[in-house]
């Protein structure tokens, strides 16, 4: 009995953190091109043991990859992202808010998104480029609109 209990606990850890790995979603066609040539773009999520919480990619310009890791092509390109809380006992019924900006992303670099806070309340989202240490964007967070 108690075994098969550890092996369930294994199995459900690893489904939980299978899409923590894994490939970023390309938003551009052809063969995979090397980190050199493109931007990635890093949202995240998290599995609590009542629900789930993530901030992940939407849609870029035309494409929603709905993803929390992407690659793009170096230039400029409008960036949704959203913050989803699904439906959980701490939480309680699922939520979604949304960032909506254009930016310029450069080839060789990696971008991660964060909360932004004020005190210890998420306030918004900013972006942080990872390859140099800047901060390319802040904003607070708004309602998902039908036009996102």
């Amino acid at each position: 009995m108690e075994r098969s209990i550890k092996s369930i606990f294994i199995i459900l850890l690893l489904v939980m953190f299978s899409g923590c790995v894994g490939p970023p979603v390309r938003t551009y066609e052809g063969n995979k091109l090397p980190k050199s040539e493109v931007a990635v773009i890093k949202g995240w999520y998290v599995f609590y043991l009542l629900g789930v919480k993530d901030m992940y990619i939407y849609r870029i310009d035309d494409g929603y990859p709905e993803a929390t890791k992407v690659e793009v092509l170096p230039g400029r390109h409008e960036l949704v992202i959203k913050d989803e809380r699904g439906a959980s006992l701490i939480y309680g019924g699922g939520s979604s808010r949304c960032a909506r900006e254009a930016f310029n992303f450069e080839a060789g670099h990696e971008y991660k998104i964060k909360y932004l806070y004020k005190g210890i309340f998420e306030e918004g989202v900013k972006i942080i480029d990872v390859t140099t240490g800047a901060m390319i964007f802040s904003q607070p967070w708004s309602e998902c609109g039908s036009g996102i």
